[in-house]
């Protein structure tokens, strides 16, 4: 199964812990993220920076202002974390460790562990981050010009 594919199905599986455990957690539609992004006073260009989001009031509809939620994004695992979060890995952006810094009380990673021994989740902050990272690196992301981009 191509890695992409992996993705999605520890991701629907995220979804499905975090909507068991969660209280007040929700995915937003694209309009919803960009109401919310509005509310914070964040571009609508990180509306991709964030999966879900924990309200602190009892619908959608309800939210009227920045304190009324917080932004999430997932992590997912299927590897068994007796110790979550713990041994976990994963991927982050530029933009995602920005927001955590700047917003770091609004925005949080939520680490999904998905393995049936383990199950369960964990919000992370900028400083608890930080003190839970053994080692970090970067990766750069490379995309070469199409064809058509060539010939112009």
């Amino acid at each position: 199964m191509p890695d992409h594919a992996a993705n999605t199905v520890s991701q629907s599986a995220a979804l499905a812990v975090l909507s068991e455990q969660l209280p007040g957690f929700y995915v937003a539609t694209k309009t919803e993220k960009k109401k919310l992004l509005e509310l914070m006073g964040i571009s609508k260009r990180f509306a991709q920076t964030f999966d879900g989001i924990r309200m602190h009031v009892a619908t959608f509809s309800d939210i009227q202002s920045a304190k009324d939620f917080d932004l999430l994004e997932l992590k997912a695992t299927n590897k068994c974390l007796p110790s979550m979060p713990q041994g976990f890995f994963f991927g982050m952006t530029e933009n995602e460790e920005m927001l955590l810094k700047v917003f770091e009380d609004k925005y949080f990673l939520c680490l999904v562990c998905v393995h049936p021994k383990s199950r369960g989740y964990k919000l992370v902050g900028w400083d608890e981050l930080k003190s839970l990272t053994q080692n970090k690196r970067v990766q750069y992301q490379i995309n070469l010009k199409s064809k058509a981009a060539l010939a112009e």
